[in-house]
């Protein structure tokens, strides 16, 4: 029974983690669609509260993560080792990456005076580090829930990982190569933003 209690606090936490990821990234694609100074800074503001809920889910996951670790499979197993790996890099990547970032884009964004984003403020919003460490952070999320249902040996779980890595990084380039093609980064007042 406590297993089973426990395991429903483990999911509980993977939830509230796709959640988050979730809304951050919608959050952040309509910055990079945003045709207003206020609604970039609306949106901006989400992105920055959503991101603060990912270590609140990562205590969820964890916690009760180590307790099934050491009362049922043990260290050892590849899929666990390295989820567990990723799973505590990604919590310093949050703060130290994209909420920096995502604190920087709210900042310039209050800062702006213009009702059209300028284009230092969508600069900001278009930063690749930034989408890079994001989308790269929800794909290994996804991996490491792949690796808990499907348990693969080392090799496995690490060609996992990097295939997330991989896509994480093609879907970064592929929502940045549309948004420098649907919003101009200057503001000419004979321009208009899509």
């Amino acid at each position: 029974m406590l297993y089973s209690i426990v395991l429903f606090l483990h999911i509980i936490g993977a939830l509230v983690m796709f959640v988050a990821v979730g809304i951050t990234l919608l959050a952040m694609i309509s910055m990079l669609n945003s045709r207003t100074t206020e609604a970039l800074r609306n949106w901006a503001a989400l992105a920055v509260e959503l991101d603060g809920l990912l270590p609140f889910s990562v205590i969820l996951i964890l916690v009760p993560g180590l307790y099934l670790v050491f009362s049922s499979w043990g260290f050892g197993n590849a899929w666990i080792d390295l989820s567990l790996t990723i799973l505590i890099i990604m919590t310093f990547m949050g703060p130290i990456i994209n909420l920096r970032r995502l604190k920087a884009i709210l900042s310039a964004a209050k800062a702006e005076t213009n009702n059209i984003p300028s284009s230092g403020l969508l600069e900001k919003v278009r930063d690749r580090v930034l989408w890079n460490s994001v989308l790269i952070m929800t794909m290994l999320a996804f991996a490491i829930v792949f690796l808990m249902t499907v348990k693969l040996a080392l090799a496995g779980s690490i060609i996992t990982m990097v295939v997330a890595v991989v896509l994480g990084l093609s879907f970064a380039n592929i929502l940045l190569s549309r948004a420098s093609t649907t919003v101009p980064l200057n503001n000419k007042k004979s321009s208009s933003i899509n």
